[in-house]
């Protein structure tokens, strides 16, 4: 099952009612979503659910939420409360500050 537009707009919704300041977009991947700040990925949404990838800097925050694969052959995420707009807030910073920029891709010849 996809994950509705409706929804994503609620969670954006959400993080902006968190008031981190950050400049917060999504991008559709497969019928799913992956939120970013900036050029950074921070965030993937699938099935309604939003995940975050199990990094040491939102260990603590995020110790008691629930590990499950974001879809089939994945490695656990955790699924992150939405509606609990500080703890989004607190990971959502954690995240934009800790978590390192992806690779550049390499040209093809």
């Amino acid at each position: 099952m996809a994950t509705s537009a409706d929804y994503i707009e609620f969670v954006m919704d959400c993080l902006e009612a968190a008031h981190t300041g950050l400049d917060l977009w999504y991008r559709p991947m497969f019928g799913e979503y992956c939120v970013y700040s900036g050029e950074k990925p921070l965030f993937f949404v699938c099935d309604n659910t939003v995940f975050v990838k199990r990094i040491e800097c939102v260990a603590e925050p995020l110790a008691t939420a629930e590990p499950r694969p974001p879809f089939p052959g994945a490695k656990d995420f955790v699924i992150l409360d939405i509606e609990d707009t500080s703890l989004a807030g607190e990971v959502l910073l954690l995240l934009d500050k800790y978590k390192p920029m992806p690779k550049p891709k390499k040209r093809r010849k």
